[in-house]
């Protein structure tokens, strides 16, 4: 066993004169001469560095240099830190060391803080480390001398940088213009096989990210495969995956497979990538981002998928082809992006079915008891005047007086009970600054409960400029097709649109609009429009709406109502004759109906309406109240000929024809029924007068008045009035 011992005691004798080596190798060379060249090539790049402490050693566990207390700033601005480290290990390369010379192939970071910052004016502080380097570029090139000889004292620093690693860092981010500001907190990035032109290595980091927006903390954890082209001019991801999770059960993953890579460094950037994102389930992101959203549908908003090939330059990047899968809806079709002065969207995309009203809010409910509009949401009862009174005092704390003052300038600005908030302006600003080309097209699109088949919208952007070229839509055995444009260029907003819809059948549309039991409609209808309207806010764009609307249908039928069997009633007991004994159906049959409708804010004036039932020739006009939900038509009904129709009602009496009769449609849209239409008891007294005080005086002479009294009695009774 002796020689074990021995053995071991050479062993030990090799180590403590190679640890003496290295000892009195790192002794003789002074690292802190290296600084002012560190410092020179921080400012080449146009970032400040500073080094408070001395340049140190470390044996373990690798060798390698030990930085303390290290601030890098933009050069113009060196106090304005943007990098904080306090501590960052340099290691090492051995063999080169051995020769006094400083080859460094790994850096850790450790617990680097990074503040970003944009101003009120937008400018970020890292913009200053790359406006620094364009200065540099554009200034004249100085004649070098070459030196005869080089001292030893000036070697250089040489990076060959095969691994990173970042521990506990700290990145925070503020804007001042949006008061908002994110923090990426814990990151922790490990890379190896940095080298430039070498194998791919292995990319990994992990951190946690909070902010104004996020209810939430936001945990991030990345893992890829990448290789760095020679010059650091690419970069290959071999892929990268991305996963983010929540702590209320928000969960998307993102990978990315390809390149970034240019020919050299006067060259644009090219990308190729393949990404695949998917994000299920999807409502958790909306209340982490403080946007929680009800749907009709519980179904609805729930998973989100993209897959995209993406290609192009820095400048422009084309998504060819583009699937979006939004829960059981897939969009086919492609995209560019482009970033120049202007940035430009164009978007194609055509889908499958896909029903709008999932994805609406919920229909407002009316309370039957106070008529007031509900969400659904239960209603709590409000404490009475004293509790709350008492409440106040009992929780009322002394303040100063400017707190006082601030609460009064809160109550002042609170409206009263009843008292509208005034309309929010329109954000006109952000609806300029961008140009885009969309076009969509869906198999099939349910909204606002109608049913359209094969719906295309095409919309340009300009620069604020919206121009809708195309809206179009098969509707019930119609044809939808509109284009109009709103213009947000100005301080007050401009908007217009036209268009038609041409043989719609209007019964299924009342049954999908206007569902009702008691009054039915059937027919096919025609409608032509053209609107302007112009305002500052969403109230002022409904308040300055002007449009006229036409509609046209060649037989359309209404039930329950039947006017020609009211007609023959007024006849009946106007000239004392019997009415026919017949089946009259519960319904009117219009023909060649023509209507003319002004539209002016909330107001919508029906100022002509043309019909003919059979022998009788109806006209008219009227108004319907869309905020009131009520309307309010006045209309004529001549009878043309003898008879109202082949087994109608003969009126003998020519008094009677060509001549309009009063009828009044008036109610609520929740009243409306069979007794809508009635007499107009004002319009049909002036009538009744006239042909009353016609027969008396020719069958009466001097007793006109008190038979005028009698017949108006009976007419009375027969209409209730």
């Amino acid at each position: 066993m002796a020689w074990i011992k021995r053995t071991l005691i050479a062993l030990l004798v090799v180590f403590l004169l190679l640890a003496g080596a290295v000892a009195w190798l790192l002794a003789g060379l002074d690292i802190n001469q290296y600084k002012p060249q560190l410092e020179k090539l921080a400012a080449k790049q146009g970032i400040s560095l500073q080094l408070q402490g001395d340049i140190g050693w470390q044996l373990w566990p690798q060798v390698g240099l030990q930085l303390n207390d290290v601030t890098m700033a933009p050069l113009q601005l060196p106090k304005e830190t943007l990098v904080r480290a306090d501590k960052i290990a340099v290691g090492v390369a051995l063999k080169p060391l051995l020769q006094r010379r400083v080859e460094a192939e790994e850096i850790v970071l450790v617990a680097p803080q990074i503040e970003l910052t944009v101003d009120k004016e937008g400018r970020g502080n890292w913009e200053l480390i790359s406006e620094a380097l364009e200065a540099q570029k554009k200034q004249p090139p100085k004649l070098e001398i070459p030196k005869e000889t080089e001292t030893p004292a000036e070697q250089q620093v040489e990076l060959s940088l095969n691994k990173l690693r970042i521990e506990k860092g700290l990145l925070s981010y503020s804007d001042a213009r949006t008061g908002k500001a994110y923090k990426v907190e814990n990151l922790n990035i490990s890379a190896d096989n940095l080298v430039p032109g070498g194998e791919p290595g292995q990319l990994s980091a992990d951190a946690s990210v909070t902010g104004s927006d996020l209810r939430y903390p936001l945990k991030l954890k990345m893992d890829s495969t990448l290789a760095l082209d020679e010059g650091l001019n690419g970069l290959r991801l071999q892929p990268l995956q991305l996963v983010l999770t929540s702590d209320n059960n928000a969960q998307a993953t993102m990978h990315l497979r390809g390149y970034v890579r240019r020919d050299n460094g006067n060259q644009p950037w090219r990308v190729q990538m393949n990404l695949n994102a998917s994000v299920d389930p999807l409502r958790p992101w909306l209340e982490l981002t403080g946007s929680e959203v009800v749907t009709r549908d519980s179904a609805a908003l729930q998973k989100l998928n993209i897959e995209a090939s993406i290609e192009g330059t820095e400048q422009k990047l084309n998504l060819t082809p583009l699937q979006l899968k939004l829960d059981g809806t897939t969009f086919n079709g492609n995209a560019q992006v482009r970033n120049a002065e202007m940035p430009g969207l164009d978007l194609s995309l055509r889908g499958g079915a896909f029903n709008l009203d999932n994805y609406l809010p919920p229909a407002e409910e009316k309370n039957e008891k106070t008529g007031e509009q509900t969400s659904g949401e239960p209603a709590t009862k409000a404490p009475s005047t004293e509790a709350t009174a008492q409440s106040e005092e009992s929780t009322q704390t002394p303040t100063s007086a400017e707190t006082l003052s601030a609460q009064q300038t809160e109550k002042k600005s609170k409206p009263k009970a009843g008292e509208q908030l005034p309309a929010e302006p329109l954000p006109l600003s952000d609806l300029r600054g961008f140009n885009a080309n969309i076009s969509l097209a869906l198999d099939q699109l349910q909204a606002a409960g109608l049913q359209l088949d094969s719906p295309e919208i095409q919309l340009t952007v300009d620069n604020g400029l919206y121009q809708l070229q195309k809206l179009s839509a098969d509707l019930y055995g119609g044809q939808l097709n509109s284009n109009g444009q709103f213009n947000a260029r100005a301080q007050t907003a401009e908007g217009q649109v036209r268009g038609g819809l041409v043989g719609v059948d209007i019964g299924k549309v009342q049954k999908a609009l206007f569902p009702s039991e008691k009054v039915q409609i059937a027919g096919e209808a025609s409608v032509n429009w053209d609107g302007q309207t112009k305002g500052k806010t969403s109230t002022d764009l409904q308040q300055n709406l002007r449009a006229a609307v036409n509609v046209s249908s060649k037989e359309l039928s209404i039930a329950p109502f039947n006017l020609e069997k009211s007609m023959c009633q007024l006849f009946s007991y106007a000239e004392n004759t019997p009415l026919p004994e017949r089946n009259w159906p519960a319904q009117t049959d219009l023909q060649d109906v023509r209507a003319t409708i002004a539209v002016k804010g909330d107001e919508v004036k029906v100022t002509e309406i043309l019909a003919g039932i059979e022998n009788i020739a109806m006209t008219g006009d009227g108004e319907v109240d869309l905020k009131k939900q009520d309307f309010d038509f006045a209309l004529g009904l001549a009878l043309v000929g003898e008879s109202t129709s082949a087994d109608g009602c003969t009126v003998k009496n020519k008094r009677w024809r060509n001549r309009p009769l009063p009828l009044r449609c008036k109610a609520d849209f929740d009243d409306v029924g069979p007794t809508t239409c009635k007499p107009d008891s004002r319009r049909l007294d002036d009538l009744v007068r006239e042909e009353l005080k016609y027969k008396a005086k020719k069958k009466y002479g001097d007793k006109v008045e008190e038979k005028v009294d009698e017949l108006k009695d009976k007419l009375k009774n027969l209409f209730g009035r």
